[in-house]
C-alpha cells in the first residue's frame, strides 16, 4: 500500500472545516406510491373530467390516419376508459357472475377481475378510436348537438352509437364501434380465464356495450350544461 488511508463512506464529508451533507435517498424503486400523490392522482383525473373538451358538430373538422391514431392514445389514459372498465366489471356483479377458478380469491382476485375487464376495454378503443375508423373512413369521435330540442338532444346521443360521420362528412352506419365490439370480444376469447367461446356471449356483450355506450354519449353531451350550471365553470 502507498500509505494513503482509505476513509469508510458516510453520511457527511469534512473538507477544510466545512461539513458537506451526503445526499439521502428520498425512496427505493419499489417503494409503494404515497398517499398524497394517489390523491393528487385521482383529483387530476377527477378535473379531467369536469374540465373535459366536448366538442359540438359546429366544430367537426376530418381526421387523418395519425390524428385518429392521436385519439385512440388519448383514449387509452382518459378517465372514461378506466370508468367503463369499472361498469363493466361492476355489471357483472349485478348480474351474479362469480369469478373463475382460474382468479385468486377476494381483493386480488376483485383486482385481477378488473385488470381483465380493463385489457378488454382498452382492446376495444383500439378497434373503435384507431384500426376500424381508418379502414371504414369513418370518425370516432362524438359531438354535441345543443342547438337541438331536450328530447331530440336525447335521440341523437343514442343514436350515436349505430350512426356515426364519415371523413367526407355524411352519416353512415356506425360499423367501427359495432365491429370493434365484435373483434374485442372474440380477442378477450383467446384470454380471459373462464370465458365463454362462441357468437351467443358475443352478441350479448354487443348489446350490453352499445346500452352502455348510449348512457355515457347521454352524459358526454350534457355534462357542459351540468358542469355550467352546477360547477359554475364554463
Amino acid at each position: 500500500m502507498d500509505g494513503t488511508e482509505l476513509v469508510p463512506p458516510s453520511s457527511s464529508l469534512t473538507m477544510t472545516g466545512a461539513t458537506l451533507a451526503a445526499p439521502q435517498p428520498t425512496g427505493t424503486r419499489n417503494q409503494p406510491m404515497g398517499m398524497g400523490k394517489m390523491k393528487l392522482l385521482i383529483k387530476q383525473q377527477v378535473n379531467k373530467v369536469i374540465d373535459g373538451s366536448y366538442p359540438s358538430v359546429n366544430e367537426w373538422q376530418p381526421l387523418t390516419k395519425r390524428e385518429k391514431f392521436n385519439v385512440f392514445l388519448r383514449s387509452t389514459y382518459s378517465p372514461w376508459t378506466f370508468a367503463n372498465a369499472a361498469i363493466d366489471q361492476a355489471t357483472d356483479h349485478v348480474k351474479g357472475r362469480r369469478l373463475s377458478q382460474e382468479y385468486e380469491t377476494g381483493f386480488r382476485g376483485q383486482a385481477q377481475s378488473y385488470g381483465i375487464a380493463l385489457a378488454t376495454t382498452e382492446t376495444d378503443v383500439f378497434f373503435q378510436r384507431f384500426l376500424l375508423p381508418t379502414l371504414f373512413k369513418q370518425d370516432p369521435r362524438y359531438f354535441r348537438n345543443p342547438d337541438l330540442p331536450f328530447l331530440k338532444r336525447v335521440l341523437y346521443s343514442m343514436s350515436r352509437v349505430i350512426i356515426t360521420r364519415t371523413d367526407s362528412g355524411g352519416q353512415a352506419f356506425n360499423a367501427s364501434r359495432i365491429l370493434g365490439n365484435a373483434a374485442s370480444q372474440a380477442v378477450a376469447d383467446l384470454y380471459v380465464p373462464g370465458q365463454r367461446q362462441g357468437m351467443h356471449p358475443v352478441a350479448n356483450t354487443i348489446s350490453y356495450n352499445l346500452l352502455r355506450d348510449m348512457g355515457m354519449n347521454l352524459v358526454h353531451e350534457f355534462w357542459p350544461d351540468v358542469r355550467r350550471k352546477v360547477f359554475h365553470r364554463k
